[in-house]
């Protein structure tokens, strides 16, 4: 059944006027570092952001990628919170 939360990118303006919040989760990919753009309900619901052309998870495949996305979005924004990804020293060393 469709999920009427699902939020796509045409869709940002409106879901962070309504007190959503935007996410960058990073993953390792073969070609290195990506980063899935998710969305954080009011209600602390995340869930992954859809490109609206794709229908894919919006994903950043540089940080560049990222921070141009997000001044587009956050034209003031003078931080971007781009969260670094888990080093593999640090799970071998919490297991």
């Amino acid at each position: 059944m469709w999920n009427p939360r699902v939020i796509t990118t045409d869709a940002i303006p409106i879901f962070l006027q309504r007190g959503g919040k935007l996410l960058y989760h990073p993953h390792h990919s073969p070609k290195g570092w990506v980063w899935e753009l998710w969305g954080e309900h009011p209600d602390g619901k995340q869930e992954p952001i859809i490109n609206s052309k794709s229908g894919e998870t919006r994903i950043f495949k540089s940080a560049d990628a990222l921070v141009g996305f997000h001044m587009r979005i956050f034209p003031d924004a003078t931080v971007v919170p781009i969260p670094t990804p888990k080093q593999e020293d640090d799970e071998e060393h919490e297991a």
